[in-house]
């Protein structure tokens, strides 16, 4: 059997023949990416607060580089002081409605060689989510002097209620979900064409059975057939 290849121009004959299927599941797919995102995930909000890590004055009120090298040095102890149990649990018992893992909900982190940790706290409750982000970096500057014995933290900006939700992304899921339908589309109208094994053309003869096609009967369609019957019909009558 000779090897099937398909040519550029029969790849455009078929999705040009299967474009509604491949149009109707990318439109199914984005109305349903769509509802998905809009009424089923429930939507989550971010608050984030900021602390400084700021170098300690000396005795001649002038701060060098050594210092504050010291206290970009620091930043990754502080990281992981915030997301201590010394830290979280006091968070916990202070805010009304915080949940029994608060650090799963929290993330830390810094810019390289920078003095400001960025706190940002997700939950669906954006009021709480507020809440939690700021009693963290208020609890975090106060407990400092005590664990290690230097108070150089300051807060750096309070958080504030967010308005629009971080996830879900329903424009982007929407899109996503568009192209995989398209995707899905396309890939159903080719398998359509390589599982079909049907002879449907002199061509299809020749490549399957490897048989040169000495004949073919046309195709007659049935409005004309029933047309020309009429007119042989009418043409007896005058005769007679």
């Amino acid at each position: 059997m000779k090897e099937e290849t398909i040519s550029l121009g029969e790849l455009f004959s078929i999705l040009k023949r299967s474009k509604w299927l491949i149009v109707s599941l990318a439109i199914i797919a984005a109305l349903i990416a769509f509802f998905v995102s809009s009424y089923v995930i429930q939507p989550t909000y971010e608050a984030s607060t900021q602390v400084l890590v700021a170098p300690k004055d000396n005795q001649n009120n002038m701060i060098d580089s050594s210092q504050i090298q010291s206290s970009v040095t620091l930043v990754n102890t502080y990281r992981v002081i915030i997301q201590s149990p010394a830290i979280l649990d006091q968070v916990q018992e202070n805010v009304v409605g915080a949940p029994e893992s608060v650090s799963g909900l929290i993330s830390v982190d810094s810019e390289q060689n920078s003095q400001v940790i960025n706190i940002k706290v997700q939950h669906t409750n954006p009021v709480l989510a507020t809440d939690i982000a700021n009693e963290i970096s208020d609890v975090f500057s106060k407990e400092v002097p005590d664990l290690m014995s230097v108070d150089n933290v300051k807060v750096l900006s309070n958080a504030s209620v967010p308005v629009l939700p971080v996830s879900p992304n329903i424009l982007l899921n929407t899109a996503i979900a568009t192209v995989l339908g398209l995707m899905i589309g396309v890939a159903i109208s080719f398998l359509k064409v390589v599982l079909d094994r049907r002879i449907k053309t002199e061509q299809d003869v020749e490549n399957i059975l490897e048989l040169p096609v000495l004949g073919s009967i046309p195709v007659i369609d049935k409005v004309e057939m029933r047309q020309q019957r009429q007119a042989n019909m009418k043409g007896e009558q005058v005769h007679v």
